[in-house]
């Protein structure tokens, strides 16, 4: 929820291409800059980032062998395959 209200002045320039970007993306000019503070400034730590990656490396996962994980993959996109040639035959 948002409840903090800033103001920033743009010399006139600034402020022409925060709109045309704003309407490039079909966004209001303060969306378009909450974003790029969000990009630049709120963005994890490299310790968080590490910690993320080390945390999700150390799940342990049972899926079998690799040729039966592949076999599940196999499966699976001509389970899709299929059903979209079922769609087009009733159709």
């Amino acid at each position: 929820m948002l409840s903090k209200r800033v103001e920033v002045l743009f010399d006139p320039k600034q402020y022409a291409e925060l709109e045309r970007v704003a309407r490039r993306d079909g966004k209001s000019v303060g969306a378009v800059i909450c974003e790029a503070m969000e990009r630049e400034y709120l963005q994890p730590s490299r310790e968080e980032r590490k910690a993320a990656l080390k945390e999700l490396l150390s799940i342990k996962l049972d899926i079998g062998s690799w040729e039966e994980a592949k076999e599940l993959i196999l499966r699976s996109y001509l389970d899709r395959f299929d059903g979209c040639a079922d769609s087009r035959e009733t159709a």
